[in-house]
């Protein structure tokens, strides 16, 4: 069973394009922009308290879920100033590293968000419910941007879920400070990218009955070129029972992916299902094209030689 089996119908479409936008956003060290299109109920809040019981309250780690889908996010705040997120639902178990820093005297309550390789930190606010969660503007903000003066209406909520300050074991911290994390740092964002082009590729074939020729025709904020990756889109015959999409890297030391997503019919419904192939060595040649197998569950995806099926 593949985690990117759809079935063709509206339901899905809010939270695929969610989906997308948080892997697409996750994929980059440098942008804090966590949108949840939801909207969600403003609940009553809690009064500010002096800085060292709001500093111990804001400790341990905290979870946001999309109610529309199954992404999660999950922050670590630790005593020393450090914050970390866990996006979840990724092929690699990564935490991204910032420093952070609190004013508890203004109401709402302002946090200060450093980003590797930014100048300026993310102003934002954030205050506490009466229920004990956490609501958490992040919708519109970002490095150099004006701290927002109130919640909209879809600021994040979140709940505590352990007092814990340390990270899970084998998870790998990126913060910016090494070459070698960021060679590491640039395999994530091939995988994370290609991700977000399949599952934005599934939401256009559910709203066109075709796939996408174009990374603009996605609309879901792709750079074609990055400095570490090359993405493109190759068109399969007429674009209706599959689609083949390549992240080609820059460097001779990254590995290289293709991804592709098929159309298939099981009990008279149609299903997309969607693979990603990297390749086993580090490669500027991207695999070639994914091999469907149908079966009356769905059917099994091939990666080509020198290549492994990402799970």
């Amino acid at each position: 069973m593949y985690p990117n089996l759809l079935k063709i119908n509206k339901r899905h479409t809010l939270q695929l394009l969610t989906n997308s936008i948080i892997i697409g956003l996750l994929a980059t060290l440098n942008t804090t922009v966590l949108a949840q299109n939801q909207i969600t109920p403003l609940p009553p809040q809690s009064q500010p308290g002096n800085a060292t019981n709001v500093n111990q309250k804001l400790l341990g780690q905290w979870k946001a879920k999309d109610p529309s889908s199954s992404e999660t996010l999950i922050f670590i705040f630790t005593p020393e100033g450090k914050l970390f997120s866990l996006p979840s639902n990724s092929n690699t178990p990564v935490a991204l590293e910032f420093q952070y820093r609190i004013n508890p005297t203004f109401k709402p309550m302002q946090l200060d968000v450093t980003i590797p390789s930014s100048a300026e930190p993310v102003l934002t606010i954030f205050e506490f419910l009466a229920d004990g969660k956490m609501r958490l503007q992040l919708h519109g903000t970002n490095p150099g941007k004006p701290r927002p003066k109130a919640f909209s209406a879809n600021a994040m909520i979140f709940e505590k879920i352990s007092d814990a300050t340390t990270l899970p074991k084998n998870v790998q911290v990126f913060n910016g400070e090494s070459e070698n994390e960021a060679s590491s740092q640039t395999a994530v964002e091939g995988k994370q990218i290609i991700t977000a082009m399949n599952r934005a590729q599934q939401v256009y074939y559910l709203e066109n009955n075709k796939f996408a020729t174009t990374i603009e025709q996605l609309a879901v904020g792709i750079k074609p070129e990055t400095e570490s990756y090359q993405y493109k889109i190759l068109p399969q015959g007429k674009s209706t029972s599959s689609v083949m999409m390549t992240a080609t890297a820059r460097s001779p030391e990254s590995k290289s992916y293709t991804s592709a997503v098929f159309v298939t019919k099981v009990n008279k419904e149609n299903l997309t299902i969607a693979g990603i192939c990297e390749t086993n060595n580090p490669s500027k040649i991207p695999p070639t094209m994914l091999k469907f197998i149908p079966s009356k569950e769905g059917g099994q995806i091939q990666c080509p030689a020198g290549s492994n099926l990402l799970r």
